[in-house]
């Protein structure tokens, strides 16, 4: 098999965009980029070794390893993914390569690994003459980090580019809730089962074993993750995808799985949100009742939870909406739980925790995402997830303490705000404004500029004792003493009256402690109030006016005469502190509002009738 490459081949192998490998075409160099070797599905492709030598010579790229992993990216255009799995899975088995071994001792080590032909000895058999296919298999395991990773790079390749799957975060949901069943039913000797697109193998990688009834190509890649392959019967955890199929097929499916499983067993059914979960009528309706009616006998398939996830989970369709069933065997249950994760960012934890509640079924937990809701309201519903469905708020702390908050915020609203008045300002004699551009200003020293500081999120400390701090004016963050001392020591910090400020959009606050490191973007302005003819808070706010242009040194900023200059800067002091207390009373009557509903809805909070005068007579 001849490797050849295509340019999103090159963009991957060497780590940059499609667009700069066509930079590097179009360019005039001393070395020229390799020419085309040919063109397939009018796609245009270049031998492999050509473009990695051009890479290595002209030091191009971002990879220093391109030539390591070029045999995992460049596919020859008549690989079959399938045969590729079956000689890999050959490869796992052995510490020696297959490319040197005649095709007789090819299949002597198939029949030595699968002496039963349950995953590899016949397709080996078909495929041993293929040397070329051997080769290949070698050159991606020598580029791969193990046998699990050679799988996962196949399946990454141009060559796997039609199938379906799961995509990454699907699939490590989908491994979290597994677990979780593994956890319910042993953990110790749970086996599991998947019926998925064979890219989604990971979610078995934590079992070690596999259950007898996998299909074929899945025990092929269990294989290759050295999963074993249960001989008995015993705990059994089942994964499945009816995705792709249309609503009625797939409960056809989902409902074969409830029917087949028995005491110790778990399904995990994933499919079509439309089907699982959502409103049904009709036909459908009644085939998804007669799927889940099942759980209110004390010997069928009990539903023991159903979500509907986000979009963007599933490869071949981003837009649609997959839901989730777990099913246990031989059970009967009072409550199932459902969560519409549809607008959620879900943790992947924190659901398998909310699973593992429900197959406990002790009604003594409570829930991070999900309801639990009465059994048979769930099986005879035209809706299994109801539209926004979600755990109940937190329980009787909040609302016993909903009176006493409602209290505390009355305390501020019943304080009358005192109006404000500027009662100094008289009225004067207009004359042209003056003003000038900020970039003057600095460049005449009449206000000092000052860089920020990028500082990495990992370093910040919660607990550390320097604030960090950027022009929009939110909570500051902190650094710890030492890690500044260490590693942003050249950092310029604020002093009292500084001013931070930002372009795009214009903002700016005055730091009136001083002390603290500016994470850039955000800059540090340091005026001279009597050479610039303005103060830190009138400066501030100048700038947070600003319209149009994001360019600081063009910005106007307004001169006052010398004498006003402390004058404004103490009659914007007041308006703050009118501010202040206008949003604390804001905060205190937000506050009620939400104290008073929880407190009313969790009757902790009661509402008497206002007392009336009685009429004379």
């Amino acid at each position: 098999m001849d490797s050849f490459v295509t340019m999103s081949d090159i963009a991957r192998i060497a780590n940059v965009t499609r667009q700069a490998v066509t930079n590097w075409r179009s360019r005039t160099a001393l070395l020229p980029f390799p020419s085309a070797a040919g063109v397939v599905g009018g796609v245009e492709q270049f031998d492999r070794d050509e473009v990695l030598d051009w890479l290595e010579a002209t030091g191009r790229g971002l990879n220093d390893d391109a030539r390591l992993d070029a045999p995992a990216v460049a596919v020859p255009d008549d690989l079959r993914v399938e045969d590729a799995v079956v000689m890999l899975a050959l490869r796992a088995g052995m510490s020696e390569d297959v490319a040197p071994l005649t095709a007789a001792e090819r299949i002597d080590l198939a029949r030595e690994l699968d002496p039963t032909d349950s995953y590899i000895l016949a397709e080996v058999t078909e495929l041993a003459t293929d040397d070329a296919l051997a080769e290949y298999v070698d050159g991606l395991l020598e580029a791969s980090y193990g046998a699990s990773d050679a799988l996962d790079r196949l399946f990454a390749s141009r060559a796997a580019q039609g199938s379906r799957g799961l995509t990454g975060d699907a699939v490590a949901l989908v491994q979290e809730l597994a677990d979780a069943c593994r956890t319910f039913l042993g953990p110790d000797g749970v086996a599991v089962e998947l019926h998925l697109d064979p890219r989604d193998h990971g979610i078995a990688t934590r079992f070690g074993t596999a259950g007898p009834q996998s299909a074929r190509a899945a025990r092929r890649v269990h294989a290759i993750d050295g999963v074993e392959i249960a001989s008995s019967a015993g705990p059994l955890v089942k994964v499945v995808s009816v995705a792709g199929l249309d609503d009625g097929a797939a409960l056809d499916a989902a409902g074969d799985v409830a029917v087949e499983l028995d005491t110790g067993q778990i399904a995990i059914v994933i499919g079509p949100a439309s089907a699982l979960c959502d409103r049904l009528r009709g036909d459908l309706y009644e085939a998804r009742k007669s799927a889940l009616e099942m759980g209110s006998s004390d010997y069928g398939c009990a539903l023991v939870a159903s979500f509907k996830l986000p979009r963007g989970l599933w490869r071949e369709a981003h837009r649609q909406s997959l839901g989730v069933w777990v099913l246990r065997g031989a059970a009967a249950i009072e409550a199932a739980l459902v969560a519409d994760l549809s607008g959620e960012s879900v943790d992947a934890s924190e659901l398998a925790a909310d699973l593992l509640g429900a197959l406990e079924q002790t009604g003594a937990r409570s829930y991070r995402y999900c309801r639990a809701l009465r059994y048979v309201a769930v099986w005879t519903g035209d809706t299994v997830v109801p539209p926004g469905i979600g755990a109940q708020p937190m329980g009787s702390f909040d609302a016993m303490a909903a009176y006493d908050r409602l209290v505390g915020a009355t305390i501020v609203t019943r304080e009358p705000i005192p109006g404000f008045d500027v009662s100094t300002a008289r009225e004067g004699t207009p004359s042209l404004s003056s003003s000038r551009s900020l970039g003057e200003l600095v460049e005449t020293g009449a206000i000092r500029r000052q860089s920020g500081s990028r500082i990495a999120d990992e370093d910040l400390d919660a607990y550390g004792s320097v604030r960090v701090i950027t022009a929009d004016g939110g909570a500051p963050r902190w650094i710890d003493r030492l890690v500044e001392a260490e590693r942003y020591r050249s950092a310029v910090h604020t002093e009292p009256g500084d001013v931070v400020f930002s372009t795009n959009p214009p903002r700016a606050i005055v730091d009136e402690t001083g002390g603290a490191i500016v994470a850039s973007p955000s800059r540090i302005l340091r005026p001279d109030p009597a050479r610039a003819g303005i103060g830190p808070r009138a400066l501030a706010a100048a700038i947070d006016r600003m319209q149009g242009s994001s360019e600081w040194k063009t910005w106007l900023i307004p001169r006052f005469p010398a004498d006003q200059v402390q004058r404004v800067e103490e009659a914007l002091s007041a308006v703050d502190e009118h501010l202040v207390e206008m949003r604390k009373h804001e905060a205190a009557a937000a506050a009620l509002i939400t104290s008073l509903i929880q407190g009313v809805a969790a009757g902790s909070v009661t509402l008497e009738a206002p007392d009336t005068e009685k009429k004379a007579g």
